[in-house]
């Protein structure tokens, strides 16, 4: 497995596994909201600083992007096909180190409440729920985020 930055032609991988990673976590309680994959938006994300590409195989499997300016893991996605092998763990890691070497103590991140797979990744790997809940609308479908919290200082919370 290779971690590195993204560059403007992985757009159409990481917008192929945000599509299946999405409809695999996603479809259960928001039906088929990513029918086909959006280039044209992960065109312009790519670029975005922070943004890590796991490759298997010469194939991005999976991406992550650590906003280092609010301290938020903003993306973190693994096709349904790599997932189970530690891939996510170790983009997870990565984007975490990003925000250390950037002077947070704590990371930040939110996933759907409904969205039972990841909060049990996110929970076995140190993080809790603050409490809080983003509720918004995503295209015509109502959402509640869940916040979770992790102390960079400190080993993960178990």
């Amino acid at each position: 497995m290779r971690i590195r930055p993204a560059v403007p032609d992985d757009a159409a991988a990481v917008a192929a596994v945000h599509a299946r990673a999405g409809r695999a976590a996603w479809s259960s309680f928001l039906g088929d909201v990513l029918a086909r994959p959006e280039v044209a938006l992960w065109r312009a994300r790519v670029a975005e600083p922070g943004l890590l590409v796991a490759e298997r195989a010469g194939r991005v499997v999976g991406f992550a992007r650590a906003d280092e300016v609010t301290g938020e893991v903003a993306h973190l996605y693994v096709d349904p096909e790599a997932q189970g092998r530690g891939t996510g763990r170790l983009l997870l890691d990565r984007v975490l180190d990003r925000l250390r070497a950037a002077g947070h103590r704590r990371a930040r991140l939110r996933t759907e409440e409904r969205n039972t797979g990841p909060r049990r990744f996110y929970e076995a790997a140190g993080w809790w729920a603050t409490g809080e809940v983003l509720e918004r609308e995503w295209r015509g479908r109502r959402l509640r985020e869940v916040w979770y919290e992790r102390d960079l200082r400190q080993e993960p919370r178990v």
